[in-house]
């Protein structure tokens, strides 16, 4: 049977589709595959291949005066932000409050405690001339003189603690309380009145001297406890083995030491100084009382 060439193309059309169609549709499925497989050396190497100019168009490099002008600028606002902070922070005195914690304000409210204490005692020893018993001296220097007329009237008038109970024991003594059983009696009631005005300057000392004695001992406690803190996040890995971390937390917990030594100093000075003043007039009391008790006894007797 023959075909002639119109009936042959007809009849091989379909096989000639195929033929064509399916490579194509499998070249295209093909094709991801191949360009996902380019070995990685393959692509460094087309990549090294682009050129200087395409390359600069792309990604332009800036000069390296501006990259210096911009870090300094950077540098310049970073220290200017961080001034600023410091300066909103308050200062030590905001660091050192925020930093100590409790230990910090107990330490403050044992200084407000204190303080005025200590304004009103020296105000009290400058009104009294506690620390110039000048006056006192000279009354007695006159009364070892045997110049007794009158004594007593002025050491009423002297500011001195001591003087009032001297002119109490000068003029008892002159009543003739010195001898015998009046004179014991005497000497009782001196030595009571000199220990009430002792014990009355004496008073709110002991508060200025507890203040300096505690003021460091919380001061080591919050160091200890702010110690234990930091040494605790080393141990538990915050932050791991950073030194500048530790050195940190240790020097935050020194300020409270710091604070507790820098209260406890002036109270412990103003402390001693005032019981320095009650010492001395404890010292001039039982000197001059004793001398008035037995010169006056001594002149009774001599009368008798």
């Amino acid at each position: 049977m023959r075909f002639t060439f119109a009936q042959a193309i007809r009849r091989a059309a379909p096989v000639i589709f195929l033929s064509v169609f399916l490579p194509v549709v499998g070249f295209s499925q093909e094709a991801p595959d191949v360009a996902a497989e380019v070995p990685p050396e393959v692509a460094a190497e087309v990549a090294t291949e682009v050129t200087p100019e395409v390359s600069a168009e792309i990604t332009p490099e800036a000069p390296p005066e501006v990259s210096l002008e911009a870090a300094l600028a950077v540098t310049e606002g970073a220290a200017s932000e961080s001034a600023a902070q410091a300066d909103d922070e308050g200062g030590f005195w905001s660091l050192l409050f925020d930093k100590g914690g409790v230990v910090t304000w107990i330490i403050a409210m044992l200084s407000a405690i204190g303080l005025p204490i200590a304004a009103v005692k020296f105000a009290q020893f400058l009104r009294m001339e506690i620390w110039r018993p000048k006056h006192v001296e000279a009354a007695m220097m006159r009364y070892r003189n045997g110049d007794e007329r009158g004594l007593a009237g002025e050491l009423e008038d002297i500011a001195h603690p001591a003087a009032p109970l001297l002119a109490y024991a000068i003029a008892e003594t002159h009543r003739g309380g010195a001898k015998g059983e009046a004179g014991e009696l005497l000497r009782e009631e001196a030595s009571r009145r000199a220990q009430y005005l002792l014990r009355h300057l004496g008073s709110n000392i002991w508060v200025l001297e507890l203040i300096a004695a505690s003021a460091p001992l919380f001061g080591l406690l919050g160091t200890v406890l702010g110690m234990i803190v930091a040494f605790q996040g080393v141990g538990q890995g915050v932050g791991g083995a950073d030194t500048a971390l530790l050195a940190a937390g240790i020097w935050e917990a020194l300020l409270t030491t710091a604070f507790g030594l820098a209260v406890a100093l002036p109270f412990s000075i103003l402390a001693a100084v005032f019981n320095n003043a009650v010492d001395n007039t404890r010292d001039l009391l039982e000197d001059a009382l004793t001398e008035i008790i037995v010169r006056g006894a001594t002149n009774a007797s001599a009368k008798g």
